[in-house]
C-alpha cells in the first residue's frame, strides 16, 4: 500500500513539476524550487528502497 502511495505522490511530482517551475520562476525561487523537487524524490526513491540513510 505504501508503494502505492509513494508511486502515486512521485507521478503527481512530475506531473506537477512545469507548474511549481513556472512559479518559482515568478517569484524568483526557481533554483528553490527545483531543489526541492529533487530531494522529494530521492526521499520517495530512499523510502521505496527501504534506505534510512
Amino acid at each position: 500500500m505504501l508503494e502505492r502511495y509513494l508511486r502515486l505522490m512521485r507521478w503527481w511530482v512530475r506531473r506537477w513539476y512545469g507548474v511549481a517551475r513556472y512559479l518559482g520562476r515568478l517569484s524568483g525561487q526557481e533554483e528553490y524550487v527545483e531543489r526541492a523537487i529533487d530531494v522529494t524524490e530521492k526521499n520517495f526513491e530512499q523510502i521505496l528502497e527501504g534506505d534510512d540513510g
